[in-house]
Formats: C-alpha cells, structure tokens, sequence
C-alpha cells in the first residue's frame, strides 16, 4: 500500500507504537512516559507519550 509511517495508539498501555516502513517490513518503535515520540513523517513534533494522554 506504501503507507510510510502508522502509529498505534494504546490507551490501555499508555504507550505510543510509531511502525516505519523499511524496504518491505515495518520497524516498530514503542514511546512510553516522558519519552519524546520520534516521527519520520513530522520531525518538528515535540510530544512525549506521556502528554498525548494527559487529560
């Protein structure tokens, strides 16, 4: 489908699963608590896990 980059968003866990396609696979990088999310598709963002779910 050439989706670049997909994230998966776990309330549940609290935690943030950023999937980058590489060549045919996806390589699965998981963002919890104060850890900055690090997205290919948006560089300049500056969410942490932690403040995507603060109510």
């Amino acid at each position: 489908m050439g989706v670049f980059e997909y994230w998966i968003v776990d309330p549940l866990e609290n935690k943030i699963t950023v999937c980058l396609l590489n060549q045919s696979s996806y390589k699965q990088t998981m963002f919890i608590e104060d850890q900055r999310i690090v997205s290919q598709m948006f560089p300049e963002l500056t969410l942490t896990a932690q403040q995507v779910f603060s109510p």
